[in-house]
């Protein structure tokens, strides 16, 4: 059982970084990732692990996480953290975790030798040996005459200047006219494309990075632009002249210094307040853009060495090692979806292989049960109510050939409509995708304690199925940015179409609608008081508002998960919990216990896409 005594590792910070390992977790990684909030502007730390046989080891963090440097022995650690800062010295009680016998392998290598390794490489880094490419080319070769025709179309286009307007969607376009050029001389070797892409490499890196796309006026265009430039800087590299290298390089040391400044500098602030979606993403574009540059930038080898150990700890920090994105599942796709190609190639600069961490492994699973094949749309959050379509083929079979198991081949295979040019499918690498049959034994509902989702379906393999969904996320995990105050709410699908929905549209964060309606209890399937009285989020309360599911029981012919939201109300009520039952295929009992101090009026929320008839 967890402890109960409270130390300085327990923050009273909603946004503050979790610890990790989770207390008395199983974990599947080995070793794990630590992690832990920085409750300090000037602290120090070191980890100390008690090992099975009662051994120790310490290991210094010159900030609030560790990638431990040894595979584990199976068994049970306990593990604690000494705080040295002005204030004096404090001691964190010890954790407990237990690292089982078939916990995957998976070893950070030190930032030396990641760099050594980068830096002394030839380029092009970020693509797969030649052998590997012909085999891609082989399997694609329908798509690339595709994206020849797409790269053909546009060969005397004229240049483009840096936009004064518009700076997202035009850097994304022109990125995009850029990559696909990047795209077809890498499948082809063809001069044309080679001269194509060069000439719009150089042109994006023209535009001044303390103008209108600098990362302080436009950063997640700035983002873009720099990662666009830096594969072209790699993949070209063996035949650009030395000028145009100059020319690159020294618009990356601005470009990818503001990243490096932003969200590393002294101390990272990522790393305290890793739930930062575009925070997160800033990350591992620098930390990967930093493998292609390493050795011919000499800022790169100091951006590679705060950047690229973080990324590698911090896989994504809306869920744990279960797997899953607490932060809505819409979001969560988009999200895997621009991870894709830097998790392509760190695997082939750094020889780093996502695919191996535990959390990026469970994403096929999480994704087959909240989003399977024939489903509407998606469920919690903002954007829940989009149809994710060309996109969810694309990302999902990117994934698939990226980090292969056999739920996620049957999933991705039964996608359809995926752009083949895209990049996050045509640069993904090969994989054994032989059997897209769905897997003997999978039950047909999961649940994801630490996200605090469940997902029951009438037979996941059923494209018709009828699917209930239920949420009561805990702490991390609360009602703010894309996450609504949505605790103990639920989804029910059936036969392709939602019936019993999140309500509302997202129309952007902070607007009138989102604040107002979208991301209020009383748009979901939950319970309010008192005229639409309901839970806490961050944006409107400055508090976050947190629920749990206590308790669940999957079976063959009924499911049931409880979950408490009671403080997502903010002491309001005594008592707000909520019993469901999925008796298959097609009756829920929803039973709500409500308890006030004081006389309430209460009120059961449910809401469609069309007015109800008894």
């Amino acid at each position: 059982m967890p402890g109960t005594t409270a130390d300085w590792m327990v923050s009273s910070d909603p946004l503050a970084a979790a610890i990790r390992p989770a207390e008395c977790a199983s974990v599947e990684q080995n070793p794990p990732d630590f992690g832990w909030p920085d409750v300090s502007a000037d602290g120090a730390y070191q980890v100390t692990l008690t090992y099975p046989d009662g051994g120790a080891k310490a290991l210094a963090a010159a900030q609030n996480w560790t990638n431990w440097n040894e595979v584990l022995p199976a068994g049970t650690y306990l593990w604690q953290v000494q705080l040295t800062d002005s204030s004096g010295t404090r001691i964190s009680r010890a954790r407990q975790f237990t690292v089982s016998a078939n916990a995957t392998p998976f070893l950070v290598p030190d930032a030396a030798a990641l760099l050594n390794r980068v830096a002394t490489a030839s380029h092009p880094r970020g693509l797969p040996d030649s052998t590997s490419l012909a085999l891609m080319l082989g399997d694609r070769q329908s798509a690339v005459s595709a994206l020849q025709i797409a790269v053909n179309s546009q060969l005397s286009s004229a240049l483009p200047g840096a936009p004064t307007s518009s700076v997202d969607s035009q850097v994304s376009d022109e990125s995009q006219r850029t990559l696909n050029s990047l795209l077809a001389y890498i499948y082809t070797k063809q001069d044309i494309y080679f001269n194509d892409a060069e000439r719009r490499m150089l042109n994006l890196a023209s535009w001044d990075p303390r103008g209108s796309t600098s990362y302080a006026t436009a950063p997640q265009a700035s983002r873009l632009l720099a990662w666009t430039v830096a594969l072209g800087y790699d993949w070209l590299s063996p035949r650009m002249p030395k000028g145009h290298k100059n020319q690159v390089l020294s618009m990356m040391r601005i470009r990818v210094g503001d990243m490096y400044n932003d969200i590393i500098g002294p101390r990272s602030r990522v790393a305290k307040y890793p739930r930062d979606s575009e925070g997160h993403q800033t990350l591992v574009v620098l930390a990967v853009t930093s493998t292609l540059l390493a050795g011919d930038l000499a800022e790169a080898n100091t951006w590679l060495q705060g950047s690229l150990p973080l990324a590698i700890n911090a896989t994504n920090p809306w869920g744990t090692e279960e797997g899953g994105f607490a932060n809505g599942d819409a979001f969560g796709t988009r999200d895997v979806g621009r991870l894709l190609v830097p998790w392509y190639i760190l695997r082939w600069s750094a020889g780093v292989d996502l695919s191996q961490k535990a959390w990026v492994r469970n994403w096929s699973r999480f994704i087959a049960y909240f989003l399977p094949p024939g489903t509407p749309s998606g469920v919690f959050g903002d954007g829940a109510e989009q149809a994710l379509g060309e996109p969810s083929a694309r990302f999902a079979k990117g994934y698939t050939h990226f980090a292969p198991t056999a739920l996620g081949r049957w999933h991705a295979s039964q996608l359809t409509g995926e752009d083949a040019t895209q990049i996050e499918y045509l640069l993904s690498p090969l994989a054994d995708l032989a059997s897209n049959a769905f897997p003997d034994g999978t039950p047909n509902s999961a649940v994801f304690p630490s996200l605090g989702q469940a997902a029951l379906h009438s037979n996941l393999a059923d494209p018709a199925r009828t699917s209930i969904y239920f949420k009561s996320s805990p702490a991390p995990y609360g009602s703010f940015d894309h996450s609504h105050a949505d605790q103990n709410s639920f989804v029910v699908n059936a036969g392709g179409q939602r019936l019993a929905i999140a309500s509302g549209y997202f129309d952007g964060v902070g607007t009138p609608h989102w604040l107002q309606w979208y991301k209020q209890t009383r748009a979901h399937n939950a319970i309010t008081f008192d005229g639409g009285n309901g839970q806490l989020f961050l944006e409107q309360d400055a508090k976050m508002g947190y629920g749990a599911i206590t308790n669940y029981g999957l079976n063959l012919d009924q499911d049931i998960v409880h979950g408490d939201a009671t403080q997502a109300y903010g002491g309001a009520l005594k008592e707000a919990k909520r019993s469901l039952v999925y008796l298959r295929p097609n009756l829920v009992l929803v039973y709500d216990r409500l308890a006030s101090d004081i006389p309430r009026q209460w009120e059961w929320n449910i809401h469609a896409l069309n007015p109800m008839t008894v």
